[in-house]
């Protein structure tokens, strides 16, 4: 097999960062693909601006991480890594939560391969069959174009997370750790949803390994820990609902005890924000006895309980008041979540979030804006847009004056639209 003649290249961003470093640490456990050459130009550079020699290279494979809201940006990727590898044999790959949501919309586009499983498993499959030019069609989580008709081959089964390193070493891509893959609430906003109902957790033991890379990494440096889980506290949990903290501790302690006292650990802080229902004495004295996460992120969304229970968010309004209350007075700073434009919301939804976020911030809160985006791949997807209604703007800028409020609300809410219009046009 000619490895030497083949290269992957992935057009980085921070943003999806985490995705890409742990593909090519996939790669790097691959017996066969450990000494494969990997390139990761900036994302806003064009193929030409590279100072890559590509000259001996035979094969490329391009692949891209998505989000709903990069779509058009991917698009022009492709275009320009088409034109400039023209004389190449070309694989152009994508994965990504809206990959996962609408793998056609990304072959109308120009991909090759959709990965619509998980990454991991596929990334290598893909690249032995692509460098021995073999069919893809034994490769479980993908969909792409034959004989000018789309083919789904069928979900593979849930990855063991131990087996595959949560970011790469060998590029120095040390990225947050993913903890916890998969979200047992099943909130109608979120994609989330579409890596399945299973929830997983790497244990321990592999957790400290990648902790123990971290602090390597950063020799003399003091090493920050953040980590990636749809609810942080959720960790070790059997259901994904029901708290471990047995687990929680026994995880945070493992660190503390390889970071020591000057290292970082950051818990319950994006990208590791948690639900409301899950802060309680014991878990907040966890998070003061070994985190230095100064702010908590809770997952709000609304002010209204007709609304919570119409995304199934599956916790009340009291129970975000009470857990905000509880961290301001073992004083953390607290970032709420709030979603603006959510769909089925009426004028009196829209006063009780106003009263909800006053509420907050009363008690001394931050609440961090969001409006809604109708992503591929939830019940929403087909939704209108979001839009930050009048109502909302005196209570917005009231808490912009007085730093209780950020957020990228303003751009989500043209992002939504721009989404919106997009699909109509794919549509037709």
């Amino acid at each position: 097999m000619d490895i030497a003649s083949f290269c992957l290249i992935f057009p980085y961003r921070r943003s999806n960062g985490n995705a890409i470093s742990a593909l090519i640490a996939a790669t790097e456990i691959h017996p066969i693909l450990k000494d494969i050459d990997i390139y990761l130009p900036n994302f806003n550079k064009d193929p030409e601006q590279l100072d890559i020699d590509f000259s001996k290279y035979d094969k490329v494979m391009v692949g891209f991480s998505v989000f709903s809201s990069q779509l058009i940006q991917v698009q022009e990727k492709i275009t320009g890594y088409r034109d400039y590898f023209i004389d190449k044999n070309l694989l152009i790959i994508a994965g990504g939560p809206h990959a996962l949501g609408q793998p056609k919309s990304l072959l109308q586009r120009g991909v090759d391969i959709v990965c619509t499983g998980e990454g991991e498993r596929v990334i290598t499959h893909t690249i032995l069959n692509f460098i021995q030019n073999l069919p893809y069609d034994d490769i479980n989580g993908i969909a792409f174009i034959s004989n000018d008709k789309i083919v789904k081959t069928v979900r593979s089964s849930p990855i063991d997370l131990d087996k595959f390193p949560p970011f790469s070493v060998k590029y120095g891509l040390p990225r947050p750790i993913e903890i916890t893959r998969g979200c047992a609430w099943k909130c109608r906003f979120c994609q989330i949803r579409n890596t399945g109902n299973s929830v997983r957790h790497r244990s321990i033991d592999l957790i400290l390994k990648y902790v123990t890379e971290t602090k390597n990494y950063f020799n003399e440096r003091r090493p920050d820990i953040r980590f990636v889980s749809p609810n942080a506290l959720s960790y070790g949990s059997i259901d994904g609902k029901v708290v471990n903290l047995e687990k929680v501790e026994e995880l945070l302690g493992g660190i503390r005890g390889i970071i020591g006292q000057d290292g970082k650990i950051y818990f319950g802080s994006f990208p590791s924000e948690v639900r409301p229902e899950t802060i309680t004495p014991e878990s907040v004295a966890l998070l003061k006895k070994y985190g230095n996460s100064e702010k908590i992120a809770i997952g709000s969304q609304s002010g209204s309980e007709k609304m919570l229970k119409l995304i199934d968010r599956g916790h009340s309004v009291k129970e975000t008041q009470r857990a905000v209350d509880l961290l301001i007075e073992n004083g953390f700073k607290v970032d709420v979540d709030i979603i603006f434009g959510l769909p089925g919301e009426d004028n009196e939804d829209i006063e009780l979030t106003i009263d909800h976020m006053k509420t907050m911030g009363g008690m001394g809160a931050n609440i961090h804006a969001h409006t809604f985006m109708p992503l591929v791949g939830t019940p929403f997807a087909g939704s209108p847009p979001g839009i930050i209604d009048e109502e909302y703007k005196p209570i917005i800028q009231e808490l912009q004056q007085s730093r209780k409020l950020s957020g990228f609300h303003v751009r989500q809410e043209r992002l939504a639209k721009e989404m919106s219009d997009r699909r109509r046009e794919d549509r037709k």
